[in-house]
């Protein structure tokens, strides 16, 4: 089983359109990802998503949902209901809102501003992230993907559900930094003693 993790950012560029096709209430469309942006507030650390990170991710079978709530399907792209395609920015989508009951909701609160939000649920292929030391605290970089599962329209942040391979790559880049710290002492000291 693949570890998800989910991420949050509120997009102000989310926006909404009148249907193009009949059987949509309309559309909405802005970015599910933005390329090298900060992350909000993620104690302990900071997140990146590099601009390579989605290169070669197949992305045919993304689902668009409420609250990521696989009840709450909003659309997908095989179903030719959410269009994705990569920028410079980062992932941009444009989705036909269903003539549902949590399309009506979702919509109507995205155009009362109610919705503001996106958020998207991916696993990060083995070794594709690296890590460094910011100023105030650790950086992660994601450079690689394997999957992205799906893109959600939010209300709260789903920070909480950051999966146990965040946890172990980041103890292991704060016990190799001890590691190294630890080091340095070692040869300062040594050096004292020789005086």
């Amino acid at each position: 089983m693949e570890n998800i993790e989910y991420r949050y950012f509120d997009s102000t560029e989310l926006e909404t359109r009148s249907p193009t096709n009949t059987g949509f209430i309309g559309q909405i469309a802005g970015y599910a990802i933005k390329f090298n942006t900060p992350s909000t507030a993620m104690a302990p650390f900071i997140e990146y998503i590099a601009p390579i990170a989605l290169d070669n991710v197949d992305l045919s079978d993304v689902l668009a949902l409420y609250n990521h709530d696989y009840a709450n399907v909003l659309g997908r792209v095989d179903a030719g209901t959410l269009k994705l395609s990569i920028d410079k920015v980062g992932l941009h989508f444009v989705l036909d809102m269903p003539d549902t009951t949590v399309g009506h909701d979702v919509y109507n609160n995205i155009k009362a501003g109610n919705l503001k939000g996106m958020s998207f649920g991916f696993s990060v292929a083995d070794g594709g992230d690296s890590w460094q030391q910011g100023a105030d605290s650790p950086i992660r970089i994601i450079n690689q993907l394997q999957t992205l599962s799906e893109i959600s329209v939010v209300s709260r942040p789903a920070y909480d559900d950051t999966s146990v391979q965040v946890t172990r790559s980041m103890d292991a880049f704060l016990s190799e930094r001890t590691r190294k710290y630890k080091e340095k002492v070692k040869i300062y000291l040594g050096g004292l003693n020789e005086n």
